[in-house]
C-alpha cells in the first residue's frame, strides 16, 4: 500500500479544477470532526450537512480515498491538499469542515512539512459513552461489511450479519483498538492544548438539534439559524437486541478475566 507522501508524487492534476480552487476565498471558519469508528460521526455529519449552514464534513484525509478524491480536490502536496478540500468542503457562508478518524488524521500530518495551516482549525470532538457498545458495533460492521443504511446491502451480507455468533476476542481486539484512537486524539489536543467541542453518541440520540445548535454557536454561525433539517438522514442505526446484550456480556467477562 502506498504511504500518503508517495500519493503526491506527480498526480495527474486537472488543471483548470486546481485554479477554480485557488480562487475560492478561505473559509472564514473551518473545523475538523475528530471521530472514531461507530461514533455517530456519519449520522451526525449528514444531518449538518443538510443544514446547508455548517461546513460539508466528509473523509477527505484516508490514505485510500486521497487518490480518488485528487480529481475534485487537487493538489501537490498535503498542505495544498487539506488547504484546497477546506475550500472545497465549505457552505455557501464560507464554513468548512473535514472528518477524519484518529488513524487517518496521524498518518495524514506526519506527511506534512508544514503545520502552520492546521492552527486554524477547530475540532469538534465525537466520542461514545459506551465503549463496549461501540466495540460490539465495530465488530458486527467489519464481520458483515454491513457498516451504513445508505445503500441496499445483497442477501449475502445480511445473512452474515444475522448469523454473526458472540466472539469475545474479536470484541476485545476493536476495543483495544477504538481504546488506541480516543488516546490518539487526546494526546494530540493535550500536547497542543486545544480544547475541542466535545459530543457524544449518546447526545446525539437524546437531542439532534440541540446538538446542531452547539456546533453552530462553536463554528460561528448563528444558532438561531440552524433549524431541525426537513429531510431526515438516510443513515439509520443497524444495531438490534443482540448489540445491548453482548455489550454486557463482553463488560462481565473483561472484568473476569482481568
Amino acid at each position: 500500500m502506498n504511504k500518503i507522501p508517495f500519493l503526491f508524487t506527480n498526480p495527474v492534476l486537472n488543471l483548470a479544477r486546481l485554479q477554480a480552487i485557488e480562487a475560492m476565498p478561505e473559509p472564514r471558519s473551518r473545523y475538523i470532526m475528530a471521530i472514531t469508528p461507530r461514533s455517530g460521526s456519519t449520522y451526525l455529519c449528514d444531518m449538518m450537512m443538510k443544514t446547508k449552514r455548517l461546513g460539508m464534513p466528509e473523509e477527505v484525509l484516508g490514505q485510500l480515498s486521497i487518490p480518488g478524491r485528487l480529481k475534485n480536490i487537487p493538489g501537490r502536496t498535503p498542505e495544498e491538499y487539506i488547504r484546497n478540500a477546506s475550500r472545497v468542503k465549505r457552505t455557501a457562508n464560507n464554513v468548512a469542515g473535514i472528518k477524519a478518524s484518529w488513524f487517518q488524521f496521524e498518518n495524514f500530518i506526519e506527511a506534512m512539512d508544514d503545520h502552520s495551516y492546521l492552527t486554524g482549525f477547530k475540532y469538534i470532538y465525537l466520542t461514545r459513552r459506551d465503549l463496549a457498545a461501540q466495540a460490539v458495533s465495530l465488530y458486527k460492521a467489519t464481520a458483515s461489511s454491513v457498516f451504513h443504511t445508505d445503500k441496499q446491502h445483497g442477501g449475502e451480507a445480511i445473512n452474515q450479519l444475522n448469523a454473526l455468533e458472540y466472539d469475545y476476542e474479536a470484541i476485545k481486539h476493536w476495543y483495544a483498538h477504538l481504546v488506541v484512537q480516543e488516546k490518539g486524539w487526546q494526546r494530540y489536543f493535550y500536547n497542543r492544548r486545544i480544547f475541542p467541542l466535545h459530543i457524544t453518541y449518546e447526545e446525539l440520540e437524546d437531542d439532534m438539534l440541540g446538538v446542531l445548535k452547539r456546533i453552530a454557536s462553536y463554528v460561528a454561525v448563528d444558532p438561531a439559524n440552524i433549524a431541525m433539517p426537513e429531510a431526515d438522514s438516510v443513515f439509520k442505526k443497524i444495531s438490534d437486541d443482540r448489540n445491548a446484550e453482548w455489550a454486557r456480556r463482553f463488560v462481565t467477562e473483561s472484568s473476569i478475566n482481568d
